[in-house]
């Protein structure tokens, strides 16, 4: 038995829309059916066997694809507009179009880090690595703006008290490897917003260079900052030793 969807949901995957916005008003105004019943609302779940048909038009999922991407600094995770963001490296590919448009991002980095991102359309396999408690390994080489004490780095290991929308938040232990005074590798299960920046904010520093080297078992390799390379669903699973 298939998993259900959201009309949404399987119409972003199409690639037939670049904004959620533009899909979500389609559904409402009629233009969206589901085995030929008119469907207004964009959270009706459906089996992904169905027919869906936007104006006549019949409307499938693209087929799953997967890639790696070295994020440059200055870049948003999310679309945007007046703004560069990863979107802009990914209609570079060649592929379609609307392929193009089916691909997001598993895990953002805020604007001005670096580093390692998934991208697929694969909305199944972006669940299971995002769950807490597949506790998948994040590794991070940040510079700090001062150096850092071996006591600092101890207090960060155990757990950092930082803020979370307005409230206080404890980070889980993570793994903290000093390879200069002011230089680290940080390795979290977390994915909080901004969170190790905040992590060491907590103890009176700031992080200067923010770069994501690895995820599980899949590291930058000799992947270019901007470039973007294919893999398989099957590569990205034995990496992540899932």
């Amino acid at each position: 038995m298939s998993k259900k969807i959201s009309l949404k949901q399987f119409l972003m995957k199409s690639g037939k829309f670049d904004r959620a916005h533009d899909c979500e008003k389609a559904i409402r105004e009629g233009d969206v059916t589901v085995d030929k019943k008119t469907v207004t609302n964009p959270n009706y779940f459906f089996s992904p066997k169905s027919l869906v048909r936007i104006g006549g038009e019949n409307i499938r999922k693209v087929h799953r694809l997967y890639f790696l991407m070295n994020k440059p600094a200055g870049y948003l995770s999310q679309k945007a507009e007046n703004e560069k963001t990863i979107y802009d490296l990914i209609s570079s590919l060649n592929i379609p179009n609307e392929h193009k448009k089916s691909l997001f991002a598993v895990g953002r980095l805020d604007k001005e880090t670096e580093g390692l991102m998934i991208i697929t359309n694969d909305g199944q396999l972006s669940d299971m690595i995002m769950q807490p408690s597949m506790e998948i390994m994040k590794k991070y080489h940040a510079v700090l703006e001062k150096p850092i004490t071996a006591n600092n780095l101890k207090l960060l290991e155990k757990g950092a008290i930082i803020e979370i929308d307005d409230s206080k938040y404890k980070t889980t232990k993570c793994r903290i490897k000093k390879v200069k005074e002011n230089e680290v590798y940080i390795s979290i299960t977390e994915g909080k917003k901004r969170q190790i920046r905040k992590m060491f904010e907590s103890v009176g520093n700031k992080v200067v260079y923010l770069n994501r080297v690895s995820i599980g078992g899949l590291s930058l390799g000799k992947l270019k900052v901007g470039e973007i390379k294919p893999i398989t669903r099957e590569e990205i699973m034995e990496k992540l030793e899932y």
